[in-house]
């Protein structure tokens, strides 16, 4: 089935959701069905997704000609002998061909068959209907005889657990005795199963010669959920929003995607989505299987439950009767009989609780008013006595009251107590609701104000806080000082999750309301500093470096040690950017052994940052060091923010480094986690597309990088300006592609800013000599090696002989070869296998005039490198190459027939055609004439049997 993807309103809910989640189980299930007979068992609770399981196998056995019969046990059923199999043989009766032949005992099948009436044998007068003794055991002959005639066949049935006797004594004799080669798959809850619990009635062996298996679906992990989320409602599944998913559903399929269904037509980010999941209705579905579980229990087991559902998290034995109001006889009595009605299970040793939180909101939303009230006020008093107090629980129940005057010293309490102990998230939840409060006085609501912006700064996904704080500096009865520090606050968070914001005279602005506090303006000036020589169209380098010298002595002159490690991290950040030596040597000068998480926070700050300036100038090993370190501290400190850009590096790394193996899903993981335009998200993106480029995805990746070129980042933005200025190289049009990259080179003259972006020079170049302009290629080159002397950026050093190489290419060949040995010397050096390639490829053509041998042997050097990471694209240039110009493959190409099966060129066409790519498109792409690609086009379609607007869709559903 393919994948939900909801863009906008028009989500289609009839559509299905992306299969998640049960990869493993599904290829269990395909192995166990391979051969017949078999029988194969499969354990879930409701809604775990065991229907789906079933729905993608079915599609996979049919495909492969195998008939599927399926069949549904329901708790409420007409009187009909073997109900579920016969309602599957009258489904699937047209599996029956004209060669199936039936024995006279089949005969009696006629009544419940009508579909096959006219070739059952005539009904005999002793044949009744009463499936009772020795008639039952005619018909369940009769069923297994028909099923025989069938052939090999797979025959599902659902929610065996509501099986009367008669269909379970069938199903019984079809998994002792399979007739033909069957295959049986059975599903049910093993909770809700009759009598002695056996799936079938009595005890069962496999019988010698039966395959088969036995699995229980589980929840889904967080990761799932999140996959699940991204599928439906793309960028919007930030992480925040998937872990209140995952919280709500406890990763049970069906209740996360009734939420994603009430999502999909709201798609939003940030507090607003997570505000529709609060205010959203517990789906009726799962309502009323909560309450048919509820409504057989007594009054005390009920009463207990309501409590659980009250104090929202697991709790044992005697807070659950002090809320229900209960002595522990009693209350344990009612709790056992909660728990073996699965209403509530242990949660852990002593505690209990619901299965998951849409669960307890079912029984919550029907708790009455005044007895839940009530609750809430016991469950208040019940907490404030114990040793320690649950401050926040406290200050939740007291608020359920409406009791604000008693609610906000409680909330103030939690806040200060979930702060200090270092948990952002409870203490942002609760300052976003203190700071909601119109009551709140003004200075609490300044001291609350001010934690939110320090916590918020290191968090994912602080859309919520971010509204909140701009509220607040635009309140103008706010102290100048207090405005200008919220303003120094928020502005931290937007450079940390809006790589779009560049409003540098906002900064300036909260720098001159600091003047009367002098540690947080020079943490401010610093930042500026920062800002400035990360944007574009920010100050040089040099008047960024001075302002950051008098950020460095205003700190000084305070003593405080948080700004210093703070001005610190920041003068370590913009050193990095320059690529200037002194940022390394200041790394060794963090105070790495303070103990304020704060001052930590500061140092993995500054470790994160020259990680990324490392890697980003080609110092890779120095950036994977540096990257190990980040992570253990950005873990330390509860950094999520961090913790989240360290993944992003690592990533950046394999990308770069040719670790490509599984590397576009795990892009894609990371990409579901990020906030959207933070510049962990659009680093993400330019890496996939990165991967699209070389495999020939253009399109795709065009659309990944257009957006990417507005980006306030001085990294970012210029990144994907050159990926987009090569795609139109790649496509023969220079004039696009010097047009595209000739601003980036005037700003980088301008800001004298040349370390970053190392594909930027050799595409400026390349692009500047297809368009005869090459004093300016040699200006582009001269500048980048004038630009990076004295300073640590061996990427853009080796761009730069790169360079030298296509300078000298009409000249001086022998030379110019000289230079791309060179920079193919360098770019190994560092790592980087990929761009090797690229270069190894560019002196291979070189070569073809005048040493045909060096040509061949780089050309094939290119060709196997490109063709072990699977860049389809550039392993085609390689081989047009060859093949156009008579040069030998250094090893024979054998040939076979794929039949049905796509060949490993047509997979490629094929993925191009998912992409939306048109045929000229992917004769570019895949360096092929158009004919040729024609020629493939037709064969994939004919293959999948599908237009040229399904190939996305089957692709999905045969991965």
């Amino acid at each position: 089935m393919p994948a939900v993807r909801a863009d906008g309103p028009s989500f289609d809910r009839r559509a299905g959701f992306a299969f998640v989640g049960r990869e493993g189980e599904l290829r269990s299930l395909m192995v166990a069905l391979r051969e017949g007979p078999a029988v194969v068992f499969v354990e879930g609770a409701s809604g775990i997704g065991k229907s789906r399981l079933l729905q993608e196998a079915e599609h996979r056995i049919r495909a492969a000609g195998t008939p599927v019969l399926r069949g549904a046990c329901h708790p409420l059923r007409e009187p009909l002998p073997f109900g579920p199999v016969v309602d599957a043989l009258r489904d699937g009766w047209s599996h029956f061909g004209p060669e199936a032949r039936f024995g006279p005992s089949t005969a009696v099948l006629a009544a419940y068959l009508p579909e096959l009436a006219d070739r059952l044998p005539a009904t005999g007068p002793d044949m009744g209907l009463d499936p009772e003794g020795s008639r039952g055991q005619r018909l369940m002959r009769a069923v297994h005889q028909v099923l025989g005639a069938l052939g090999p066949a797979v025959l599902m049935v659902e929610d065996v657990h509501w099986a009367d006797d008669a269909t379970r004594d069938l199903l019984l004799l079809l998994a002792r005795n399979p007739p033909g080669r069957l295959r049986l798959v059975l599903t049910y809850r093993a909770r809700d199963l009759p009598g002695s619990g056996s799936v079938l009635g009595s005890p069962y062996r496999r019988p010698i010669g039966v395959g088969g298996t036995e699995m229980i679906l589980r929840p889904l992990s967080q990761a799932q959920v999140r996959e699940l989320a991204a599928s439906a409602i793309g960028p919007a599944a930030t992480g925040s929003l998937c872990r209140a998913l995952y919280e709500r559903s406890g990763g049970i399929p069906i209740a996360a995607e009734e939420d994603l269904l009430v999502l999909a037509g709201h798609v939003t980010r940030g507090g607003g989505a997570l505000q529709i999941l609060e205010d959203a209705l517990v789906p009726r579905a799962l309502q009323e299987a909560v309450n048919s579980r509820i409504e057989p229990l007594g009054a005390d087991a009920t009463t207990v439950v309501q409590a659980a559902a009250v104090l929202a998290v697991p709790a044992g034995e005697e807070l659950l009767a002090a809320v229900a109001a209960m002595d522990e006889d009693q209350a344990g009595q009612a709790l056992i009989a909660a728990l073996e009605a699965d209403v509530l299970v242990e949660k852990g040793s002593g505690r209990y609780g619901f299965h998951h939180v849409l669960a307890r909101r079912a029984v919550y939303d029907q708790i009455p008013g005044p007895r839940r009230r009530r609750l809430h006020a016991r469950a208040a008093e019940a907490l404030e006595w114990q040793d320690p107090p649950a401050l926040v629980q406290v200050a939740h129940h007291i608020g359920r009251l409406g009791d604000t005057a008693a609610w906000l010293p409680r909330a103030l309490a939690a806040a200060d107590h979930a702060f200090a102990l270092g948990d952002d998230g409870v203490a942002a939840e609760l300052l976003g609701q203190l700071l909601a409060e119109p009551t709140l006085p003004p200075d609490d609501r300044t001291r609350a104000a001010l934690a939110l912006g320090t916590i918020a700064a290191f968090r994912t996904d602080p859309a919520a806080s971010v509204a909140t704080l701009r509220r607040i500096v635009a309140d103008p009865a706010l102290p100048t000082g207090i405005r200008g520090e919220m303003r120094f606050n928020l502005i931290r968070i937007l450079t940390n999750t809006d790589a779009y914001w560049e409003d540098l005279a906002e900064l300036r602005q909260a720098i001159a309301e600091l003047e009367t506090r002098p540690a947080t303006a020079a943490s401010a000036m610093a930042t500026l500093s920062f800002c400035s020589a990360m944007s574009e169209r920010g100050d040089t380098v040099a008047e960024d470096l001075a302002l950051m010298d008098r950020a460095e002595r205003l700190a000084a002159g305070t003593g405080d040690t948080l700004t210093l490690a703070d001005v610190l991290a920041t003068r370590i950040g913009l050193l990095e950017i320059i690529g200037d030596p002194r940022g390394r040597e200041l790394l060794k000068e963090l105070p790495l052994r303070a103990t304020d998480r704060d001052i930590l926070r500061h140092c993995a700050r500054a470790l994160h940052n020259a990680a990324y300036y490392e890697m980003s100038r080609g110092c890779d090993q120095t950036a994977h060091e540096l990257l190990g370190e980040a992570e253990e501290l950005g873990r330390h400190t509860d950094s999520e923010i961090l913790e989240l850009g360290c993944r992003a590096i690592r990533l950046g790394l394999d990308v770069v480094s040719g670790h490509w193996a599984g590397l576009d899903r795990r892009i894609e993981a990371t990409l579901s986690e990020s906030a959207e335009d933070s510049t962990i998200r659009l680093a993400l993106t330019a890496a996939a597309a990165i991967l699209d480029t070389a495999g020939g995805r253009w399109l795709q990746a065009r659309t990944r990088l257009t957006p990417l070129t507005t980006a306030a980042n001085a990294d970012i933005g210029p990144m994907a300006i050159s990926m987009l200025a090569r795609l139109d190289m790649l496509e023969d049009d220079a004039p696009a592609a010097w047009q595209r990259i000739q601003p980036v080179v005037v700003a980088r003259r301008r800001k004298g800013l040349w370390a970053q972006t190392l594909d930027l020079v050799p595409t400026a170049v390349q692009a500047a000599l297809a368009c005869g302009r090459r004093d300016e290629a040699h200006r582009i080159t001269d500048d980048a090696e004038h630009g990076i002397q004295g300073l640590n950026a061996p990427g853009v050093a080796a761009g730069a002989s790169w360079c030298r190489g296509l300078l000298a290419a009409d000249t001086d060949p022998e030379g110019a070869l000289t230079h791309l040995e060179r920079a193919r010397i360098q770019y190994d050096a560092i790592g980087r296998a990929p761009t090797v390639a690229r270069v190894v490829e560019q002196s291979g053509l070189l070569a073809l005039a005048h040493n045909p041998g060096r040509a061949t042997r780089d050309l094939h050097h290119a060709l196997d490198t490109f063709t072990r990471l699977g860049a389809t694209a550039d392993a085609a240039r390689c081989q047009r190459a060859l093949r156009d110009n008579g040069l030998p493959r250094l090893t024979p190409r054998s040939r076979r027939s794929y039949g049905t099966d796509l060949s490993p060129r047509e997979q490629e066409v094929a993925q191009l055609l998912a992409g939306g790519s048109t045929n000229q498109q992917i004769a570019r792409s895949l360096a092929l004439s158009p004919r040729t690609v024609e020629h493939h086009v037709a064969s994939v379609l004919k293959k999948l049997s599908v237009t040229r607007d399904r190939v996305q869709e089957t692709l999905d559903t045969d991965s």
